[in-house]
């Protein structure tokens, strides 16, 4: 669930199991909700940065993230209109995208590219890792971890030229 002021104002289901996706959707949403940043009524303003993920369950390991539920690999359009005016809510917080691993993953990628063409910090995977795992939760299960430090998603996380430059020795 997405919650709001304690409300739920969107869900979203995923599908873990190879042979339940096999008959089903990967993904069930809300028909015609609002579509809401994951994790926003937990975002403690006290601390400088969010941390924007695209998928739930990978924002449950880093502290003050949220998650769009889903990103688009083809367009510039980053989040809804109402997400829009949530994150516009935490205008003086340092935002830091996470996506899924640029080593492994096209669509983060391309979309990485595309938000440090539009002056966002991105997290950029360091090789050693980013070639091991598919995101986050991949990382906590291979490591039995309950969380992953923001120190080290801030000293992998860069925007413009230095941002520009890492990401060109990945492909």
């Amino acid at each position: 669930p997405f919650y709001e002021n304690n409300n739920i104002i969107y869900y979203q289901s995923r599908g873990l199991l190879k042979e339940d996706l096999a008959a089903r959707p990967k993904y069930l949403s809300k028909m015609n909700g609002n579509k809401s940043l994951f994790n926003f009524n937990n975002i403690d303003n006290n601390l400088s940065s969010v941390y924007i993920f695209e998928g739930p369950i990978d924002a449950f390991f880093v502290k003050n993230s949220v998650a769009v539920g889903g990103i688009q690999e083809n367009t510039h359009k980053t989040f809804t209109e109402y997400q829009s005016k949530q994150i516009n809510k935490l205008m003086l917080m340092n935002k830091v995208w996470v996506l899924d691993s640029q080593w492994t993953d096209t669509a983060s990628y391309n979309k990485t590219k595309k938000l440090i063409e539009d002056g966002q910090t991105v997290f950029l995977w360091p090789k050693n890792v980013g070639k091991q795992f598919k995101d986050f939760n991949d990382m906590t299960i291979r490591y039995g971890l309950d969380e992953i430090s923001t120190s080290f998603v801030d000293k992998h996380s860069h925007r413009g030229l230095k941002a520009r430059t890492i990401l060109s020795q990945i492909r």
